[in-house]
């Protein structure tokens, strides 16, 4: 019975994004681009999936459910998951699509995805001839994965991105892994991001969505907002990294020296400035400027205040001063007394 599970556990999420199958086909269906090296996803992954616990795996075919308990762990590809549980859903396969492209997000994020509690209904879909042959045809088999919840001590990593939580919901259909629990952290060979509420990896948009008092810091530099996006790409070690990170409400960005707190920010790792926009107040010792934009260089120090941002409507930067007060004299060293002969 385990060995069988964990046969349907690795051809279901193996199947999770498959070809589109076409009667006849004289040319072999396109395949989706490859992710970058080291990107965090099951769906994505090139090769075989392997599943292992130590108390084993259950099969319940009620409930369409495969479960591993103690120890257990996901390998596929360059992603690995492991908790102390770990539960995959899984479905009657439907018809097989080519993935859709997916942008990144440009504005606030939409709310964390819930899977829902059943398998979502399938439909029929005609393939690109007129014909509608189902994906079990050609994989083997009639059922495929469509979630995966992971329980207890979750570690979601690659070789160069980890992620921690204490529960993962990774739904197949959206390719995005939601994290939750306490002290949620992301990390990276050069940023940290942190979260109170959810810490999502949106997959197909190569980007992280950190909400609730969410932080991302490297090094001395740190940015704080509501919600924090980090787009992450290769780097010239063909690494995944943060590239950009936008943060939205209440943000507070901390150098050296001042504070600037404003409603959205855009940082850029390469070149080190933040550009802060709504409502800027710019924080220095006693000091404090208000204006509508801002640029904050990380890697000099050096800070800008504008009334607008470009092509905005202008506004007077204002400031309120404040003197240091002044440090009481030193008292005068006491002379000493004349010695008498």
């Amino acid at each position: 019975m385990n060995k069988a599970a964990l046969c349907l556990l690795a051809a279901g999420l193996a199947a999770a994004a498959p070809l589109v199958l076409a009667k006849e086909a004289k040319t072999p269906p396109a395949q989706p681009a490859p992710a970058p090296a080291g990107d965090i996803g099951l769906s994505r992954s090139s090769g075989q999936l392997e599943v292992t616990a130590d108390n084993g795996l259950e099969f319940v075919k009620d409930a369409k459910e495969v479960i591993a308990r103690v120890n257990a762990k996901a390998t596929r590809g360059n992603t690995t998951m492991t908790s102390d549980v770990m539960t995959a859903y899984f479905r009657t396969k439907k018809p097989v699509e080519t993935p859709k492209t997916q942008a990144p997000f440009k504005d606030k994020p939409p709310p964390a995805p819930v899977s829902p509690a059943v398998a979502p209904p399938q439909q029929s879909k005609p393939e690109s001839n007129g014909s509608a042959k189902p994906a079990a045809d050609a994989e083997g088999g009639s059922d495929e994965v469509w979630r995966v919840t992971a329980d207890g001590k979750v570690e979601i990593f690659t070789p160069t991105q980890h992620a921690y939580g204490d529960h993962a919901d990774y739904n197949v259909d959206d390719a995005v892994v939601v994290l939750t629990g306490d002290h949620l952290k992301m990390t990276t060979p050069r940023d940290i991001v942190t979260a109170r509420d959810t810490l999502e990896y949106w997959e197909n948009r190569h980007q992280a969505v950190a909400r609730g008092n969410a932080v991302a810091t490297s090094g001395e530099k740190r940015i704080q907002a509501d919600i924090l996006v980090a787009d992450f790409a290769e780097n010239k070690q063909k690494q995944m990294a943060i590239q950009v990170a936008h943060g939205y409400d209440h943000v507070i960005v901390t150098t050296a020296t001042e504070v600037v707190t404003g409603d959205r920010a855009d940082y850029t790792v390469e070149t080190g400035i933040v550009t802060v926009t709504g409502s800027v107040k710019m924080t220095r010792e006693n000091n404090q400027l208000n204006g509508g934009y801002a640029v904050v260089n990380l890697n000099t120090g050096i800070s800008r205040l504008f009334p607008a941002p470009p092509g905005g409507k202008a506004e007077q930067v204002k400031g309120l001063f404040v003197p240091s007060p002044k440090k009481a004299p030193a008292p005068a060293p006491a002379t000493p007394a004349p010695k008498v002969p």
